[in-house]
């Protein structure tokens, strides 16, 4: 009989290691922050007339950029864990983020 070697940890698949869950929790992050953001501070006000507000006095886009910033926590959980697929997700949702807020501050 052959001996056989057993899979290195290197080459196992890892849960939640692929570019699509990296996207969509890169792309949910955000909302999730802005969610709290709203919760914490503006909870008096719906959340309609908040975004208006956010919208009348242009600081919609500065308010989405910062809360962009939750995706870096996200990004090192996923690089500390070696989920590399993951992370290329998150860098992936960030980019058109930051895409996104560029192309609204040149109108």
């Amino acid at each position: 009989m052959d001996y056989v070697p057993a899979p290195s940890k290197k080459y196992k698949k890892k849960k939640f290691d692929t570019f699509a869950f990296g996207a969509i929790t890169g792309f949910l992050c955000p909302i999730v922050t802005f969610t709290v953001y709203y919760l914490v501070l503006h909870r008096y006000m719906p959340i309609v007339d908040y975004i208006k507000y956010l919208q009348g006095g242009e600081i919609f886009v500065a308010t989405l950029s910062l809360c962009v910033i939750s995706n870096l926590l996200l990004f090192f959980i996923f690089i500390w864990t070696n989920r590399d697929k993951s992370s290329k997700g998150v860098v992936f949702a960030t980019i058109l983020y930051a895409a996104y807020v560029a192309i609204m501050k040149m109108k």
